[in-house]
């Protein structure tokens, strides 16, 4: 004898709650770790940014010098509006970084001379007005990127115009929010490739030249998990 099971109008009626609690439940979990994740595609543009640096004389633990370069992004692919408000410059800027470099080596070729440095590139999201002025205003924000630099400057010592490529890999990335949205820059281990125009100063410094810039994915280096 075959048995009928039938359901109630509400029994079906729990039913039909219980699974949208589970739903809208997993939903609203989903909701609060959402966050657009801005990877650094290979030989698309990721950020532009523009800034100043000061190189510093040698020391026992820098023996041929070290250079620190600041300022900040002024595109970021996937971001719309990297400014707090008007005029955009570093007073209104959202996102600064600061780029700590000890000199390996310095090579002179004619009128050229090329510096080779390593160091550390940190993008803030910033809490307060930077100023050029003040370079470690430039870096008093949370930092939302960290990563390893190295990095080849050319120098024209004739007209004191300069060119560089800088090649980062991600060492950690952290999740931040700009005007409502959350977001996190590349995966550790990911790296980009940075590549700047920039002129000496006609002063004494600091800074010892001003610069901008744009930087490009180049792949990842490593495999690692995501902080």
């Amino acid at each position: 004898m075959q048995v009928k099971r039938t359901l109630s109008v509400g029994g079906l009626a729990t039913i039909a709650l219980l699974l949208s609690w589970v739903v809208f439940g997993r939903l609203a979990r989903a909701s609060d770790e959402d966050h657009v994740q801005i990877n650094f595609v290979g030989d698309q543009i990721a950020f532009e940014f523009t800034g100043e640096v000061t190189n510093n004389p040698p020391t026992p633990s820098a023996q041929l010098g070290s250079s620190n370069q600041y300022g900040y992004l002024t595109l970021v692919r996937g971001i719309d509006n990297l400014f707090s408000g008007t005029p955009h410059n570093e007073t209104t800027a959202l996102l600064t970084f600061f780029n700590e470099a000890t000199t390996q080596e310095s090579i002179s070729n004619g009128p050229l001379r090329i510096i080779d440095r390593n160091g550390t590139t940190t993008i803030y999201l910033n809490s307060a007005p930077a100023n050029f002025n003040n370079p470690d205003t430039f870096r008093a924000g949370i930092p939302v990127l960290i990563a390893t630099l190295h990095q080849q400057v050319i120098v024209d010592t004739v007209d004191g115009t300069f060119t560089a490529v800088f090649e980062n890999v991600v060492s950690s990335t952290s999740t931040s929010t700009i005007n409502g949205v959350s977001f996190r820059l590349a995966q550790k281990g990911q790296a980009f490739r940075s590549t700047i125009t920039g002129q000496l100063s006609a002063t004494a410094p600091p800074p010892s030249g001003y610069f901008a810039g744009y930087a490009v994915g180049a792949g990842r280096q490593e495999r690692h998990d995501q902080d």
